[in-house]
C-alpha cells in the first residue's frame, strides 16, 4: 500500500524518514523513501529483485533509473546501491534558504517535500581499495536542456553530497538509452545460477571457448548447442549459462549490437574475456 500523501505533514514525513534511515542498519532490509506504489503517475515504474539480497526489491521510478541500476549492479566494484535515498528535510530547507531557492512542496499543499536522490552507491575505489560513496542523479533531459527549476532541485542534492563528503554525478538519458542498456535488462534475469550448476557452468564455458575457436563464423546458437552437447546439458540450459557468463563478463560482445543468437559469433564480437 502506498504512502498517504493527502494532507501530508512534516511530522508524517519525519516518521517516514526515520523508518527509511533505520532500514540502513545491518539487521534491517533497506526500504527506499519512495516506493513504486507511492508514486501516482502513468510513467514507467519498476520493481526488480536486488542483485544479491534475497527478498529485497529495488524500486525504480523511470526507465532511465532502471538502466542506471543495471549498470551499477554489473559493476564488480559496487558494494551496494540505495535507491530513492532521502535527504533530511531540515538540511534541504536550510540549503534552500541559503541559496534563495523555493523549496519543493507537495502538490496542492504548501508542506515542504522531502527530497530524494535517485541512487546512493557504495563503490570500492580502484586506487585505494577504500569504500567511496557516490550520489547519482538521473535525468531524462540532456544537461544543457535542464530547466532552471530542475537545476535548483539538483543544487539541493549537490549540497548534500558535498556536506557528506560524497562524490556527485549527473547521468543523463542520452548515456543510458543504448542497445547495451537494453541487453543488460535481459541479462539481469540470468545473473545468478543455482549452486549445483557452478561446476557445470565452468565446463560449459570451456567447451564454448573451444567451439568458438573452431568455428567463429557459425551462428551463436549453434555454438551454444555444440558446447551444451559436449557438456551433457540441453540447449535451453546452455543459453542460460551463456547469458550468465555474459552478465559476469566471462564472455564479452560488441555492446552496440543486440545479442541475437542467430547471428554469427564473429559478427556479434563474442569472445572470452581475457
Amino acid at each position: 500500500m502506498g504512502k498517504k500523501l493527502k494532507g501530508v505533514t512534516i511530522e508524517r514525513q519525519q516518521k517516514w524518514y526515520e523508518e527509511h534511515i533505520q532500514s540502513l542498519k545491518p539487521e534491517y532490509m533497506y526500504t527506499p523513501f519512495w516506493r513504486a506504489d507511492d508514486i501516482r503517475s502513468s510513467g514507467v515504474k519498476v520493481k526488480i529483485p536486488h542483485k544479491f539480497t534475497h527478498g529485497r526489491l529495488v524500486h525504480l521510478l523511470s526507465l532511465n533509473e532502471l538502466w542506471m541500476y543495471l549498470h551499477l549492479a554489473r559493476n564488480p566494484l559496487v558494494v551496494d546501491v540505495y535507491e530513492q535515498f532521502a535527504i533530511p528535510l531540515n538540511f534541504s530547507l536550510g540549503v534552500a534558504d541559503d541559496f534563495g531557492i523555493e523549496h519543493p512542496t507537495h502538490d496542492k499543499v504548501s508542506t515542504p517535500a522531502v527530497q530524494t536522490i535517485d541512487f546512493v552507491a557504495e563503490l570500492i575505489s580502484p586506487e585505494t581499495g577504500e569504500i567511496e560513496t557516490h550520489v547519482i542523479a538521473v535525468k531524462h533531459e540532456e544537461e544543457n536542456d535542464l530547466t532552471f527549476r530542475t537545476e535548483e532541485k539538483l543544487a539541493l542534492q549537490k549540497a548534500y553530497a558535498k556536506d557528506q563528503g560524497y562524490i556527485y554525478h549527473l547521468v543523463t538519458g542520452n548515456k543510458l538509452r543504448t542497445v547495451f542498456s537494453v541487453t543488460l535488462e535481459m541479462l539481469y534475469r540470468h545473473r545468478t545460477l543455482p549452486n549445483y550448476l557452478a561446476t557445470l557452468s565452468k565446463s560449459w564455458l570451456n567447451n564454448f571457448a573451444g567451439a568458438i575457436l573452431d568455428a567463429p563464423h557459425e551462428r551463436t546458437a549453434y555454438l551454444i548447442d555444440q558446447a551444451s552437447k559436449s557438456t551433457g546439458c540441453n540447449y535451453q540450459l546452455g543459453v542460460q549459462l551463456f547469458y550468465n557468463a555474459m552478465w559476469h563478463k566471462k564472455l564479452v560482445w560488441d555492446f552496440n549490437q543486440y545479442l541475437k543468437l542467430e547471428v554469427a559469433a564473429s559478427d556479434l564480437g563474442v569472445h572470452l574475456n581475457d
